[in-house]
């Protein structure tokens, strides 16, 4: 190629992956860090399946749903492309308004997609739900949404509530997804919902009688030592940062805006750096500010801290779920590209 002719190309080639976004980590494989949260939900669309999830110290798989997914494989990056997100996202409400009844069942839970990541990532879309289907799922699909069973979805609303993790991975890896059926079959009954909601009646654990899509071997569910190790410390990291964030909040100390990432925070939050300012420094006139339980969860790319946090003004009270996004800068250390509060 003609060297006048290097700087044309090298812009076109950037024009392209701006106007169309190429998947990030394909077939991406998610593995539990430490911290990871109390009470939450993980799919694996490969296998087909919804896992709920609870434990103080180490989470376990306490019941174990039929799930399908969109009719187009991999990570959804357009509006309309009908895949289903891969990454970490929280319910933020249950559908309300009327709904097709053969395609979202009798009820539905709306995700907060696109995420701050994703935003940052150029994807477009929405309207990301966990719902059930008007007949079987077996053999039908979705138009990017996750859905199971309509006994399933029944038997779940109590315990969907606003600000409940989901993870959504092609595959989820190590423990306790590398766990053959029969010991999961064998476990414990079910963990204790978190404070206030009511665990559904029903088995400990249950099986789709449905082949999965895919079969994959034991070892291929296990992640790598040395993935793990870093995953790990990365964990580590996120939980003091978190930390860090919450002591910061409650004094009142303007050191909290050197957590943010000021080039990505933008786009991620859609939220100009002078509104940031101005929105915490108003949360530091509340008279009182709480924050407790820091767990973490990995994304593609990314990491995701939540806590619950309370703030009071006068004789009023605000409860809620806080979500950080975390990206690594450009000298590796971690920054928040992007929050959420979903109140409860």
């Amino acid at each position: 190629m003609p060297t006048a002719m290097k700087p044309l190309f090298a812009l076109l080639v950037l024009a392209a992956l701006l106007l169309f976004p190429v998947p990030l980590l394909a077939n991406w494989t998610a593995c539990l860090a430490p911290y990871a949260p109390g009470f939450f939900f993980a799919a694996d669309k490969s296998r087909g399946l919804l896992f709920q999830l609870g434990g103080e110290s180490a989470p376990a798989v306490s019941r174990v749903f039929p799930c399908i997914h969109g009719r187009a494989e991999g990570d959804k990056q357009k509006q309309g492309d009908l895949r289903t997100p891969e990454g970490v996202y929280f319910i933020t409400r249950k559908i309300t308004q009327p709904l097709d009844f053969m395609e979202y069942g009798p009820h539905a839970f709306a995700l907060n997609y696109p995420n701050p990541v994703d935003r940052i990532r150029r994807k477009t879309g929405g309207g990301i739900w966990l719902h059930s289907k008007g007949q079987p799922i077996a053999g039908i699909k979705t138009r990017g949404c996750l859905a199971i069973e309509q006994e399933d979805i029944c038997g779940l609303v109590s315990v969907l509530a606003p600000g409940t993790p989901l993870l959504i991975a092609e595959r989820l890896g190590g423990v306790p997804f590398a766990s053959s059926a029969g010991q999961l079959q064998s476990s414990s009954a079910p963990l204790p919902a978190p404070s206030g909601m009511e665990m559904p009646a029903g088995p400990s654990v249950f099986f789709s009688s449905a082949e999965p899509r895919e079969q994959c071997s034991l070892e291929d569910r296990i992640c790598p030592p040395e993935e793990q190790e870093v995953q790990n410390r990365d964990a580590e990291e996120i939980h003091f940062l978190s930390g860090l964030w919450i002591r910061y909040w409650q004094e009142a100390r303007e050191t909290i805006f050197t957590l943010y990432d000021r080039a990505r925070f933008p786009a991620g939050n859609r939220e100009k750096l002078s509104g940031l300012r101005a929105r915490l420094r108003k949360s530091f006139r509340t008279d009182e500010r709480l924050a407790e339980d820091v767990r973490v969860l990995q994304g593609p790319g990314y990491w995701v801290s939540c806590f619950s946090s309370r703030s009071r003004t006068g004789d009023v009270w605000t409860d809620g779920l806080h979500a950080l996004y975390w990206m690594p800068g450009k000298n590796g250390s971690f920054l928040i590209v992007g929050e959420i509060f979903i109140r409860r």
